[in-house]
């Protein structure tokens, strides 16, 4: 009965679930990924840490997706996506309610790290990068930019009441209605997740299959640059270039991301705006990359995906290059804002392209592998902003590092090619 009401209303079940695990994905991301900039001063005057000390705790955060990834790669594969949703949301969850009673910074920083931010990437992260990459075959690169622009829509609306929250009512309590929030919503909600299109009768993309089994995607192809993927085993995968530049491509983009997004708001602050107006500034960002999501995605079902690639990261080092030439005002953040949420709207595009190169076989492990390398540079890469901030007053001479970092990976992933046939 569900199914045929779907069929009536020419609807493929898979674009429910990008909406049902955008939402629950993004009550998780306000709290853990895209709300963490808004907790960076509060922890640390609350614990009377250094910002070298906080940066290190969230620069870890950040990093941990790279040494989970293996394992929570394995337990996809082994349980299915909306088993490890649940996991994860009592995870991190129950973190958030422990985490309001920490005596101490480095009691925080083993509830955020070894509760709450496993949680996060068992649960939420390759979970749904999985269950999208089961649902669509042809569609990938949009259903992944179209996933993260909805859950970027309740961070843009919640992120800001957290601040709110925490000027208001204290830090201790918000991360208790945190907790509350993620354990009563996203819980119920994961009953509703389907790991795969064939448990409800149906193929990826709801396309009609051949007398193979074989969905049929003749007639719904729409002639864009789309090519349908050799299914590569892992180690095949590994042994080929494509892969170690994807690798090194994708380092760039996230080591200079994971850099500068930790201290964006004290950024802002530094090039002359109010701690209220840089909050504000970082809840555009959020607004502006969800729209981004969708329009590279866009670009990248038409055009070659690392010339898009290529393109985002160039915005990317501009927005970097503008903050560290020193202006002052206002108008240096709203169009850091603009050129950065481009840059930023590129990893849907830069993770469909894994999946467009490799196929869907091993995507959850060699995502997770991607991850893992870029492990060392994302956990230092905001440390020593940190560090350099606390002896030298000033952001100055990271954003000209992380500006050339940016740059390499534009140059990276404009010599990146698919594999050939033959590599496999």
């Amino acid at each position: 009965m569900l199914i045929s009401k779907f069929k009536l209303s020419n609807m493929f079940f898979g674009w429910w679930m990008v909406g049902l695990g955008a939402f629950v994905t993004s009550i998780n991301k306000t709290a853990v990924n895209k709300g963490f900039p808004v907790f960076i001063l509060p922890v640390e005057q609350f614990f009377g840490a250094t910002r070298a000390e906080v940066s290190l705790i969230f620069s870890l955060a950040r990093a941990e997706n790279g040494p989970t990834g293996p394992l929570a790669g394995w337990l996809v594969d082994k349980y299915g996506p909306r088993a490890l949703v649940f996991v994860g949301a009592a995870m991190s969850g129950g973190g958030f309610l422990i985490l309001g009673y920490s005596p101490n910074i480095w009691a925080f920083a083993i509830v955020y790290l070894g509760i709450i931010t496993v949680g996060s990437n068992i649960g939420f992260s390759y979970p749904m990068a999985t269950l999208l990459n089961n649902w669509f075959y042809r569609q990938k690169s949009m259903a992944m930019s179209v996933f993260h622009a909805l859950d970027s829509i309740v961070p843009v609306v919640l992120v800001p009441l957290v601040a709110v929250s925490i000027a208001v009512l204290g830090l201790s309590s918000t991360f208790t209605i945190i907790g509350l929030v993620i354990l009563c919503v996203v819980l119920p909600l994961a009953f509703f997740i389907k790991d795969t299109p064939e448990s409800m009768g149906l193929t990826m993309d709801g396309d009609p299959e051949t007398s193979d089994g074989i969905p049929d995607t003749s007639d719904s192809h729409d002639g864009s640059v789309w090519i349908p993927p050799v299914e590569y085993e892992l180690k095949t995968a590994m042994l080929t270039p494509t892969y170690w530049i994807l690798v090194l491509a994708t380092a760039f983009r996230l080591i200079a991301k994971a850099a500068i997004m930790l201290h964006i708001i004290p950024i802002f602050v530094s090039v002359g705006v109010s701690q209220q107006i840089a909050v504000l500034a970082f809840s555009l960002l959020l607004f502006m990359t969800m729209l981004m999501y969708i329009v590279i995605g866009w670009l990248g079902d038409r055009f070659p995906k690392n010339w898009v690639l290529m393109m985002a990261s160039i915005f990317g080092t501009g927005s970097f290059a503008l903050l560290a030439m020193g202006f002052q005002g206002i108008w240096v953040v709203l169009v850091f804002v603009f050129l950065f949420s481009v840059a930023d709207g590129s990893a849907p595009t830069n993770w469909a392209t894994l999946g467009e190169y490799f196929g869907r076989k091993t995507f959850t492990r060699l995502r997770g592998f991607v991850q893992l390398a870029n492990f060392p540079g994302v956990l230092l890469a905001p440390f020593f902003v940190g560090w350099w901030f606390d002896i030298h007053g000033n952001y100055t001479l990271p954003l000209w590092i992380f500006t050339i970092i940016f740059a390499l990976g534009a140059v990276t992933f404009g010599i990146m090619r698919r594999p050939l046939p033959n590599s496999e």
